[in-house]
């Protein structure tokens, strides 16, 4: 892996072909993701807004003669100046923390344009399905559809946002990591295992979340949904943390991980209360 990507990092028309290439092949579309936070991170904002000119370049008319341009354009604007940003906020903070704290709190201030700019976000999501179902099936949907549309519709903000959350922290991540694999080795992993947010921000998710729970789906729905989600990242540091520390075989870890899509909100609790009971601290082994 290093001498792959210590070639794309030589060049600029090297990180140029391979955010182009990956961004062609959707499985391999993270890596785009995950380069352009690489370069980011180690060369400057100038650089990779030449790169990612670029790419895109490159990608327009090939997308246009296949009649997809905004295959390009909406991975640009959601995803990649989203990682481009964050990997600025991080090379300067040097603070993983801070930057994902304020990642969340762009996630949570979109939430709020988003239904500024609909006014009725439930309204616009249930249209957008139903053009999806007749896009699909080639008619108008039956009633199972609308009532799962009906109930779906109204909680999609917060889901949406969170996802594209995800994809762009996981983006900056995948980079930092590709750093240190090239220039500090073992120093991702030193820096994930002691991330820990601020209380100020962990106390401003357990508010967010307590309201989401006693709120109908809605707009304090959506933020619980998005500070939640992130606070799932705390959990995982505290994982790999504990399980290095007390020395665990790694199975532990994937177990761990298979146990995280029926256990998010717990483990988002746990994700909350660490900033203020620091749990690496309490469960490391006696010295």
């Amino acid at each position: 892996m290093s001498g792959l990507l210590g070639f794309v990092m030589r060049t600029r028309l090297g990180a140029i072909g391979a955010v182009a290439l990956g961004a062609l092949l959707p499985l391999l579309f993270w890596v785009s993701g995950g380069l352009l936070a690489l370069i980011t991170l180690r060369r400057g904002l100038t650089e990779v807004l030449i790169v990612l000119g670029a790419a895109t370049a490159v990608l327009l008319p090939i997308h246009m003669a296949l009649g997809t341009p905004m295959a390009v354009l909406q991975p640009l604007a959601l995803i990649w100046l989203p990682v481009i940003a964050l990997a600025q906020i991080l090379r300067q903070s040097v603070s993983l923390a801070m930057t994902l704290q304020i990642g969340a709190v762009i996630a949570t201030l979109a939430i709020v344009g988003f239904y500024v700019l609909h006014g009725d976000p439930a309204a616009f999501w249930q249209g957008t399905l139903q053009a999806l179902a007749q896009a699909l099936s080639g008619g108008q949907p039956g009633p199972e559809w609308q009532r799962a549309a009906a109930e779906l519709a109204p909680r999609l903000t917060g889901l949406w946002v969170a996802n594209m959350l995800g994809l762009v922290v996981l983006c900056v991540l995948l980079g930092r990591w590709w750093q240190a694999v090239l220039y500090n080795p073992g120093g991702f992993q030193s820096e994930f295992h002691a991330l820990r947010f601020d209380r100020w921000f962990a106390g401003l998710g357990v508010a967010a979340v307590a309201l989401s729970v006693l709120s109908p789906p809605g707009l304090l729905s959506d933020i619980g949904v998005v500070l939640g989600a992130v606070f799932l990242l705390q959990a995982l540091a505290v994982a790999h943390a504990l399980v290095a520390l007390r020395g665990w075989h790694v199975g532990w870890l994937i177990g761990f991980y298979l146990l995280v899509p029926l256990l998010m909100r717990p483990l988002a609790v746990v994700g909350m209360a660490d900033p203020f009971i620091d749990l690496r601290a309490r469960l490391a082994p006696a010295a």
